[in-house]
Parts: structure tokens; C-alpha cells; sequence
């Protein structure tokens, strides 16, 4: 009998702190970065969101989430605030942050209607660069930067955009291309 109420008494002391073990393994003093896989997808919340998230992080953490924010100010048009934003990333970005960076500085040269300067910067760049997602921004962007004047270049973005694209953004992708390919002279063809 005695070994069985020895036992006790040790589990009876024990068992405070394997609970508090538990507990603290349990509580983590940071909440996991979940911008990376933000960057991975389409950005689908305001940027009220992306820049409060911006402000709670550091680091790498921070740039994604800056990007993301500049890249939903840009959506929301309010592009001033995306320029104040975008100039204040760091130099020093590795290969994802820059990707998605070369393709907003893209994006902002066209919601300034600077489209030769945002024509100069795509041509610096390569679609196969990009994720899938950033793709069809890349060819949204070649898309935008032609001013719907039918071209080679204008039908191959068409082209290339349309399997990158929702289902509901599909049929009208479609009528883009044929409207493009029937606005074309022969020369052009």
C-alpha cells in the first residue's frame, strides 16, 4: 500500500507544473506572419486593414504588408497614398518583395497616366518572373499601357492574361481579343 499512496502524493505535486508547462507552450508571444501568404494570393482586403497589420509588424513582415497596402490603395484609387507609401520601402528587398514592387511601380506609372514610363518599366520585366497571380496584373498592365489601340502586343496580352483569370473575368477577356483582332489593319496582322 505504501508505494500506491507515494505515487499519489508525486502526481498530486507534479501536476501543477506539468499544467503550467502546458500552458505556457501553449501561449506564443507572437502571433505567426501570415503576410507571406497574403503575398501568395490576390489581395482581397481594403487597405485599412494591410496598413494597420503594416504597423503591428516589423521587418520583413512589415514590407509585406506594406506592399500589400499600397497595392489596395492603388485598387481603391487612391494613389497619392500609394507614391507616399511605395517611396518609403526599403532599398534593400530580396526576390519576392521586389517582384511584387517592380510590378507597382507598374501599376502607379499607369494610375498617373504616365503610361510611357510604365511601358518602359514592363519592358524591363518578364511575365515568367512573376507568380501566377502577379501575372495576370503583368498583362493587366500591358493591357492598360497599350490605350486600346489594337497591336500584336495589345492581342498578346489579351491572350496570355485569359487562363489567369476568373471564370466571371473570362467572357469579357474574350471580347477584349476578338475586338482587338477586328479593330487590326492587315499591315498589323
Amino acid at each position: 500500500m505504501v508505494p500506491s499512496t507515494f505515487s499519489r502524493l508525486n502526481a498530486a505535486r507534479a501536476l501543477p507544473v506539468v499544467l503550467a508547462a502546458l500552458l505556457f507552450a501553449g501561449c506564443g508571444t507572437q502571433a505567426p506572419d501570415q503576410s507571406a501568404a497574403y503575398m501568395q494570393g490576390s489581395a482581397q482586403a481594403d487597405s485599412a486593414f494591410y496598413l494597420h497589420q503594416m504597423q503591428q509588424s516589423a521587418d520583413d513582415s512589415k514590407t509585406n504588408w506594406q506592399l500589400l497596402a499600397i497595392h489596395a490603395l492603388l485598387k481603391e484609387g487612391k494613389s497619392q497614398q500609394a507614391v507616399d507609401l511605395f517611396n518609403q520601402l526599403p532599398q534593400n528587398l530580396n526576390d519576392t518583395p521586389r517582384r511584387e514592387q517592380s510590378l507597382l511601380a507598374v501599376e502607379i506609372k499607369l494610375a498617373q497616366k504616365e503610361v510611357a514610363g510604365a511601358q518602359a518599366l514592363l519592358d524591363k520585366l518578364k511575365p515568367a518572373d512573376f507568380a501566377p497571380h502577379q501575372q495576370a496584373r503583368y498583362w493587366q498592365a500591358q493591357i492598360v499601357a497599350s490605350q486600346g489601340r489594337p497591336s500584336l502586343t495589345l492581342l498578346r496580352a489579351l491572350i496570355a492574361q485569359e487562363p489567369l483569370l476568373a471564370a466571371k473575368d473570362k467572357q469579357k477577356n474574350i471580347d477584349a481579343t476578338w475586338q482587338a483582332l477586328s479593330a487590326m489593319t492587315p499591315d498589323q496582322a
